[in-house]
């Protein structure tokens, strides 16, 4: 971390990462003027896509304000809550695990499970933000019953998911992989990695959005071609629905249904949700309030309950192992 004129830059450690040098400060002075900040990161790096750490800016700074959002129109944003509701149920069971990946401040959950009609066995949510996820969480406690079902958030780059290939019966996303247009194939992929049975992703639709709408998506770098990128990848596209309940005209919510390839299938882990280096299957294990890999030396922090699960977070700390593979005292 370093400090210069009263402008906080945090360090992006890794090599040939586009951005190595963030300016928060910058960031959040576009964000406070109206500015789009995903723009004005992209201009400053002179970079034409959206890239993780863009994305994972705009959206912290935003944290809180989806909530505000949803609280200032509850009527109609439960209607859009009830119509993603009806999808899944047509397609999930009650003894699944579901994770939901890009869940933001869990809005979206917090509507499809705020009244009865849908009961899953395990909820996994996952976010790039760590105070999104860390608001929604409080927002989750607060609005839906009994706080059912049990709900495990974590941070997590979908790039590099931190869970077991074929863990989770269904993943859901909304509006989550909208912002990574160049990055589709990458996502779907991991998408494709961790789902035994069916994707089911609430997303926009560049061909059946209007000649505006897409001039929208073009500007912003918004994805294309998802039922293509995911037929090109294995996966079947089984259903294609656009919702009538949408929040904005110029960016329809389509509801797309995706069987992944079963490679890997057969060695699927048997153990629902548990974590592991992200983008692998190496197990993590509890340890002294970390998480910790004994196959590849890394620990992970959790903050506030909150295991944060990116690539670039990790710590190598091999001198922690003793004998008997536990952190010592």
């Amino acid at each position: 971390m370093a400090q210069a004129g009263g402008v906080v830059s945090i360090k992006r450690n890794g090599v040939g990462r586009l951005m190595d040098w963030v300016d928060i400060g910058r960031a959040r002075e576009a964000y406070r003027a109206g500015q789009n900040v995903m723009a004005v990161l992209k201009r400053e790096a002179n970079i034409t896509a959206n890239t993780s750490e863009i994305i994972e800016i705009a959206y912290d700074l935003q944290a809180g304000s989806y909530i505000d959002l949803l609280e200032s129109d509850l009527p109609r944003f439960l209607d859009i809550g009830r119509e993603v509701r009806t999808h899944l149920q047509a397609h999930i069971t009650e003894d699944c695990v579901l994770l939901d990946v890009g869940s933001g401040e869990l809005t979206m959950l917090s509507l499809v499970f705020r009244e009865a009609g849908l009961t899953v066995s395990e909820l996994l949510a996952c976010d790039l933000s760590w105070s999104r996820i860390y608001k929604g969480r409080d927002y989750w406690n607060s609005t839906v019953p009994n706080r059912q079902p049990r709900l495990t958030p974590f941070v997590a780059d979908m790039a590099h998911i931190p869970l077991a290939s074929k863990s989770v019966d269904f993943v859901m996303t909304t509006h989550a992989l909208e912002p990574n247009g160049s990055a589709l194939p990458v996502l779907l992929r991991e998408l494709f990695r961790v789902c035994r049975q069916k994707l089911i992703l609430f997303e926009p639709s560049y061909e059946l959005n209007t000649a505006e709408g897409r001039a929208r998506m073009d500007r912003l770098g918004y994805i294309k071609r998802l039922e293509e990128t995911a037929a090109a990848l294995g996966g079947a596209v089984i259903d294609v629905q656009p919702l009538s309940a949408i929040a904005s005209p110029l960016n329809p919510t389509v509801c797309y249904v995706i069987e992944p390839p079963a490679d890997g299938l057969s060695a699927a882990a048997t153990c629902h949700g548990r974590f592991c280096v992200p983008g692998t299957d190496f197990p993590l294990m509890e340890d002294a309030g970390f998480l910790r890999s004994p196959d590849c030396g890394l620990v992970f922090p959790v903050l506030k309950s909150i295991p944060v699960l990116k690539p670039h977070v990790a710590i190598l700390a091999t001198a922690l192992e003793d004998d008997t593979g536990a952190m010592p005292g």
